[in-house]
């Protein structure tokens, strides 16, 4: 692995910003993220859950690549990103989703993938 001197900060940094928006996204307006990426959270646990899922892990993810500036933090994070955005592929063919929002998502999970890798590479 290189030093983070070596690779591109800024362009990582957006991408652990971007992460911390969604984060924030999904832990002030629950329900609104829940819409959004298409699940009915069931009364308060569910709620809760996409807090936690899409709003604290998201917030605690990006801090860490900013707090830490580790190539390896940002390379977690953007392994992460990657995967969810290339399960989604397959997802479109098993689970019958939703062509463009599906692409689109697995667009935009690339692409903040993508920014945070290029802190670890």
């Amino acid at each position: 692995m290189i030093s983070l001197a070596q690779a591109n900060p800024m362009l990582a940094n957006l991408g652990a910003l971007l992460t911390i928006a969604l984060g924030l996204f999904g832990a002030l307006a629950p329900a609104r993220a829940a819409g959004f990426v298409g699940i009915q959270p069931l009364g308060g646990a569910g709620l809760s859950e996409v807090r936690a899922t899409y709003g604290g892990l998201f917030i605690a993810m990006g801090a860490a690549c900013l707090v830490l500036q580790s190539p390896t933090a940002f390379l977690l994070a953007g392994v992460a990103w990657c995967g969810a955005g290339l399960m989604r592929f397959p997802s479109l063919l098993l689970d019958k989703g939703s062509f463009p929002k599906g692409l689109g998502g697995a667009a935009i999970e690339l692409a903040i993938g993508m920014l945070l890798l290029s802190g670890a590479i």
